[in-house]
Order: C-alpha cells, then sequence, then structure tokens
C-alpha cells in the first residue's frame, strides 16, 4: 500500500471519529466542530498555497482540464481562472481557520467540495486528465486516490456547515474580521503576481536547484509478486508456486503439472520518471541530450519555451552575458519548443550569437517559468536558475564561483546519501 493511501485511511479513521463525536456526544460537539474547522482551513490554506507560489502551473493545468472537456473558447483565461481559483482556495481556508465570518465562509468550504467531489470521481471513472492537480507540483496523486480525499474532506465541510451559526466570533471586531480577509487576499495575490513576474515563488518541480538531471530521468520499477499456476493432471486441482518454490528440479512432481496461466499481486506500482519524454536535438534531428545536460563544467542553458511569446527586449543583455562566457570557453546554449520557422523570424530580430536547440514546448515550462529563463549546471545538477529579470552579471557569476563549487558538492552528496537510503 502507497504511503499517500496509508495517509488517506489514517484521515478517514480520523475523520470518521469526529463525525462520530459530533453527532452522538452532545457535550463534546463544539470541540468536534472547532477540530473540523482547524482541519479543513489548514487542508484550504496549504492547498491553495502550494498553488498560488505557481500560479503559471495552475494555469497549465487548468489547460488540461478545459481541453480535456472541450471549452477550448475559456483556454485565453486559463491563468486568471487558475489564479482567482487559487485564491478561492486560499482565503477561504485562511479565513476558516482564524474562525472569523463562519456564517458566510462555510458556505465556502461546503461549495468547494459539492463541486470537486463529484468531478472527481468523473476524473477517476473517465480519466481526461491524469493528475487533478489539487496538490500542484507539491504531491501528485492518481484520480482514484483524489476522489477519496474528498470524501474524507466532504465530511468535514459538512460539519462545519451545519456549526455555521454556533462559532463565535462576536468578541472580535469587524475591523479585524475584515482585516483578516484583507490580508489573506494581498497574501494570495501577492505569492501569485511575483511568481508569474519571476519564477515559482517555492520549486516542486523536477528541475529544482540541486537536483541531479540523470537521476530524475529514472522511473521506479513496479514491485510485484509474481505466483505460476499449475494444474494437476492427476487430480484437476490447481496449484500456485513461485519461481523460490515451483519444484523444477523434481522430473516426477514436474511431470503430473501442467503450467495454466500466471498471477500477478501489485506491492508497489511503477512509478514513472519525473522528467521523461525529455530529449534535445538539432536542427538535423541529431539527439544531443547526454552530451549536452551532462557537461562536467559549468554551462547556462538558456530555456525559451516559445520564442514567438518571449521577451525579446531581454536578448540584449542575455547576449551580451552569452559573449563573456564564450570568450571564457563557458558554454552557453538555447532549448526552444518552437518551429523552425518561428526560431528563424526570432534570430532575425534578436541576432542571438549561441546556438538554440530543439525540446518539447510542454517540457519545458516544467523547467523554468520564466520565458525565457536561465539554467547554469554542471555535472548534471542545477546549480542555480534565474529568470530573464534577475539574471546576473557575468562578473557576479564570476564572483559566485566558489560558492557554486561549495553547492556543488553540497547537492552531489545528498545524491548519493539518497542512493545509499534507496537501497
Amino acid at each position: 500500500m502507497s504511503f499517500i493511501k496509508i495517509i488517506i485511511l489514517a484521515l478517514a479513521a480520523l475523520m470518521l471519529i469526529d463525525l462520530i463525536v459530533y453527532l452522538f456526544v452532545p457535550r463534546m460537539r463544539k470541540t468536534a466542530a472547532i477540530f473540523a474547522r482547524i482541519f479543513i482551513g489548514l487542508i484550504f490554506v496549504f492547498s491553495g498555497f502550494v498553488k498560488a507560489v505557481d500560479p503559471l502551473g495552475s494555469a497549465y493545468k487548468i489547460h488540461d482540464y478545459l481541453s480535456a472537456f472541450g471549452l477550448n473558447w475559456l483556454l485565453p483565461a486559463s491563468l486568471a481562472l487558475g489564479m482567482l481559483l487559487n485564491l478561492a482556495e486560499f482565503l477561504i481556508g485562511f479565513v476558516v481557520l482564524f474562525g472569523v465570518r463562519m456564517r458566510l465562509f462555510s458556505w465556502g468550504t461546503l461549495l468547494f467540495m459539492i463541486i470537486f467531489t463529484p468531478l472527481t470521481l468523473y476524473l477517476a471513472i473517465k480519466n481526461p486528465v491524469s493528475d487533478c492537480g489539487c496538490f500542484g507540483d507539491f504531491l501528485v496523486m492518481t484520480n482514484w486516490e483524489t476522489f477519496f480525499k474528498n470524501l474524507v474532506f466532504i465530511t468535514c465541510a459538512v460539519i462545519v456547515f451545519s456549526y455555521r451559526n454556533k462559532y463565535n466570533d462576536t468578541m472580535l471586531s469587524g475591523w479585524f474580521k475584515n482585516g483578516i480577509i484583507v490580508v489573506g487576499i494581498i497574501i494570495a495575490m501577492g505569492m501569485q503576481f511575483y511568481a508569474i513576474r519571476y519564477d515559482a515563488l517555492i520549486d516542486f518541480r523536477p528541475w529544482k536547484v540541486g537536483n541531479r538531471i540523470a537521476d530524475q530521468m529514472v522511473s521506479i520499477p513496479e514491485k510485484a509478486d509474481v505466483y505460476l499456476v499449475y494444474k494437476n493432471t492427476e487430480t484437476g486441482k490447481e496449484e500456485e508456486y513461485t519461481t523460490e518454490t515451483l519444484p523444477w528440479q523434481d522430473s516426477i512432481k514436474m511431470s503430473t503439472i501442467k503450467f495454466i496461466n500466471q498471477r500477478k499481486v501489485v506491492i508497489e506500482p511503477s512509478i514513472a520518471a519525473p522528467i521523461h519524454d525529455f530529449t534535445i536535438s538539432n536542427s538535423q534531428g541529431d539527439d544531443l541530450t547526454d552530451s549536452i545536460l551532462n557537461k562536467t563544467d559549468y554551462h547556462f542553458i538558456l530555456i525559451a519555451y516559445n520564442l514567438g511569446k518571449t521577451n525579446k527586449e531581454s536578448f540584449t543583455a542575455i547576449n551580451a552575458f552569452a559573449k563573456k562566457c564564450m570568450n571564457e570557453n563557458i558554454s552557453f546554449i538555447g532549448l526552444t519548443g518552437s518551429s523552425n520557422d518561428v526560431m528563424n523570424s526570432f534570430a532575425s530580430l534578436t541576432k542571438p550569437i549561441f546556438p538554440i536547440y530543439f525540446t518539447d514546448g510542454t517540457a519545458l515550462k516544467t523547467v523554468i517559468r520564466s520565458n525565457p529563463g536561465i539554467l547554469l549546471l554542471k555535472d548534471g545538477y542545477v546549480i542555480n536558475k534565474w529568470p530573464f529579470r534577475t539574471l546576473p552579471s557575468f562578473e557576479e557569476f564570476k564572483t559566485s564561483i566558489k560558492k557554486y563549487d561549495a553547492d556543488y558538492l553540497k547537492y552531489k552528496a545528498q545524491a548519493k546519501e539518497l542512493k545509499t537510503t534507496k537501497l
């Protein structure tokens, strides 16, 4: 059983106890209602927070939903819808956690769960998108896990809603209650506007600083017990063996049984590599992935998933930076998901002095949200990354090399320790 399933079962048991107490132990009903309020408040705040720190990630997920449901006319509004959803979720949780304006905001928790619980059931059955995105890139859950998780949360929301008129906030002044709402809005929108202008406030993606890219391209194989089903030709009964218990050395026994099938019991399902289908190629179609990502020296990679939409004014400074890199034999290249025609049009405007190679645009969006953004790598490790607005000068980079050397050794030690732990 996976760790996520264990957590869901534990939360389900906890919420079942709280529901029983709320319904059948009158003297503890208030305590159960307060527990439910704090619990659902924390969940909403956390869920809203991990998405608000990366609103572009939310926009991409909304885009997937709209495409899956054939609502293509809404696709241009993906970012606005994602930001509003993040704001609503964070704000509802924030206010509920403080226990103010409960008559209003208890409706928010209930309506959220009433809408999303049936939606996640549909996703689990039809699977139009593989991940609901409930917790952004922080935690990826299957659609069935998400649905069962929502069954727990809707129970909590019902308790909070049914007790909404009894939560007491009369001792608090109106300006304080309204101030809580304003603060929640400022926090949620402030995080989102910062992330849009620069990059995700907290990076939960596989390309985050410190990760070794090669490790992120390895999937975890399935763990399963395989049983070989044989039929006894003398008795007609079916017998199961494993590869260890099969009496293959007993020729007499083997002559009396006939293989008919095999049965597999999955202990832990396979987990796809966090970075998959990521390749770098030139205009001739040559695969350059390994030779570029695993350079042993410091090297820079500019990421521009769409050259038609990239910030073209930034390339004056980027070209100057790249030229100084090349003067000191430090590799500087670009990656894009745009077509050859778009790249040629872009090149005629900005005159990039560095080579630009091709990668899937969707894959590049997971590297860095800024368009363009710049990565610093060494020996396959992400040492640092910058949105174009905060790219340091080449001189600042040079003075930071000792720090980057120390960071590289730290990341390498962490990767080695992680491998040892897994073994």
